[in-house]
């Protein structure tokens, strides 16, 4: 989780999941720690996990600049740094980065086709759209291997998109129930590659009743801030993937009550559909509902290294490993 995530945390929770043999883990960037430059670090402090990054948007850095940080990060641990790449919102891109949020699809359609090119080495003659780009070509070791990257879509335009074009998609507040779905659309133009959907869960692993109430208050005020604070994307696909009810009764809330009235108006039906939380069983049970071609990613309280105690992540050992 980006918030009140720090290096010392972070880096805590990263060596000890390395140790673990976890696959993959996600930094997120929104605006917290810079996303590239933990990477690097914590690239240089592990041996086997695949360190992801899910997403840097498509306005605040060039694509000729995220390529070349591919190629840093490959010479740093060859193979094993993923790119997330996404357009993020309206709000966040133009109140705190300070960019014009025009045509953010095109854009992360040519991000994604320049930053190819730039990592393998490929000299950068481009006319897209939007950019327009020539003359230079990357002048150190290229990436080894093909530089993976997965688009942060949720909407069904932006997951064709990525199917298309890149290694598969990662999705954010998408329902478990609909997952499938959002599967379908990613594989539907490349029915004969393979495409792999990463799927952001926040996860609360609960001993009694008191944390498991605790845990669901916490979920509610996220999933409360994402529908009615975070622009109208995910309050639109919610509504679109059948969940009008819920997403109109959140907004309606916020409007009349703001952060805490849009918390109190999520229902456990909706914390089910979003995240994993309960005991260790309830959550294994969950998981193999999840579709093949579908990988679960756990999001982890990170403000704090008591948060990430040996405890709870002994049990997320367990129920990776079941």
């Amino acid at each position: 989780m980006w918030r009140g995530a720090t290096i010392d945390s972070t880096r805590a929770i990263t060596q000890e999941v390395d140790r673990l043999g976890i696959d993959y883990l996600w930094l997120t960037e929104a605006w917290g720690l810079e996303a590239l430059s933990t990477a690097g670090y914590l690239l240089g402090l592990t041996s086997k996990i695949k360190l992801g990054i899910g997403v840097l948007n498509v306005f605040s850095r060039s694509a000729a600049l995220i390529g070349m940080a591919c190629a840093t990060l490959d010479q740093i641990s060859p193979g094993r740094f993923v790119l997330g790449l996404g357009s993020s919102g309206k709000a966040l891109v133009e109140n705190w980065h300070g960019q014009s949020f025009t045509k953010p699809v095109e854009r992360t359609k040519e991000y994604v086709e320049i930053i190819k090119r730039v990592a393998s080495g490929e000299p950068l003659d481009y006319s897209g759209q939007i950019l327009k780009l020539s003359g230079f070509r990357l002048y150190t070791k290229s990436c080894q291997t093909k530089q993976e990257i997965y688009i942060g879509a949720i909407g069904e335009k932006n997951l064709e998109m990525a199917g298309k074009m890149s290694d598969g998609a990662i999705v954010t507040m998408y329902p478990l129930s609909k997952i499938s779905h959002a599967l379908e659309i990613l594989r539907r133009s490349t029915p004969n590659e393979k495409k792999t959907l990463f799927a952001y869960l926040p996860l609360k692993i609960t001993m009694n009743s008191e944390e498991e109430e605790k845990a669901r208050s916490e979920l509610a005020k996220d999933i409360g801030f994402y529908i009615a604070s975070m622009g109208k994307y995910y309050a639109k696909n919610l509504s679109v993937l059948g969940f009008d009810g819920s997403v109109e009764k959140i907004i309606s809330a916020h409007s009349r009550g703001g952060s805490r009235a849009a918390t109190e108006a999520v229902d456990d039906d909706l914390i089910e559909e979003l995240s994993f939380t309960g005991g260790i069983d309830e959550i294994r049970d969950k998981l193999k509902k999840i579709p093949e071609g579908v990988v679960p990613v756990f999001a982890l309280d990170s403000g704090s290294i008591a948060d990430i105690s040996g405890l709870r992540l002994s049990s997320l050992q367990s129920i990776v490993q079941n």
